[in-house]
């Protein structure tokens, strides 16, 4: 009969143990919830979506090159980030030394909508069999794909963050205000006005001459 107590007991304690690991902040409770984010279990928010995206892209691209990734320079971003991972691994051979943060899929379908958001979207310029075939075997960023923008959570939101954008992106909703305004749309010159010669009843030099021909 005393057994029953004691194993309630016990699981009470455990169970107050891993709530106060989990929600109390300590580095063990962050490294906890950082892994279930990395796993899929809980969702990134969306700023938490652009350090990550920073923080991982960053290992091996500058900004720069990450300002002049377009549409002339290869496919969508739910196309490339997943074989990031391959490069990823070829610089932990060829630089052991370093150490170089993996990206998992549900990373992957976070920083995919970062980019997308900040420096621009064409998964629309593609078919979507090809997009299909080069995101492979990754599920999670097929149903990215498949998924309509505005109901990408971070996509739609960062969307809206005109200070964050980059590149291909960068001051684009400026520039499309401005369409239609008349300094942007200039009225034609107008010929210049002929010029009369009052003197002569408004006869001008080109009749002059013609009158002298005829004479």
């Amino acid at each position: 009969m005393k057994k029953k107590p004691i194993a309630l007991i016990t699981l009470g304690v455990l169970a107050l143990l891993a709530f106060g690991v989990v929600f109390i902040p300590n580095p063990l409770s962050q490294r906890i919830v950082s892994e279930a984010k990395a796993n899929g279990y809980i969702k990134y928010q969306p700023l938490e979506a652009y350090d990550l995206a920073r923080k991982i892209c960053t290992q091996c691209h500058s900004d720069e090159r990450i300002k002049m990734y377009c549409p002339r320079c290869g496919p969508p971003f739910v196309a490339v980030v997943p074989h990031m991972q391959t490069f990823i691994a070829n610089y932990r051979q060829t630089k052991p030394e370093a150490k170089f943060i993996n990206i998992t899929e549900p990373q992957a379908v976070a920083i995919v909508q970062v980019w997308n958001a900040l420096v621009g979207n064409w998964e629309k310029d593609f078919r979507e069999q090809d997009i299909l075939k080069l995101i492979g075997h990754y599920e999670k960023l097929k149903a990215l794909y498949l998924t309509p923008v505005d109901q990408r959570p971070i996509e739609a939101f960062l969307s809206g963050r005109e200070e964050l954008k980059i590149g291909h992106m960068m001051g684009l909703e400026q520039m499309q205000r401005k369409l239609g305004t008349p300094e942007n749309n200039p009225q034609p010159a107008k010929p210049p006005a002929m010029e009369m010669n009052i003197s002569d009843g408004g006869m001008d030099q080109h009749d002059h001459d013609h009158a002298d021909h005829n004479h």
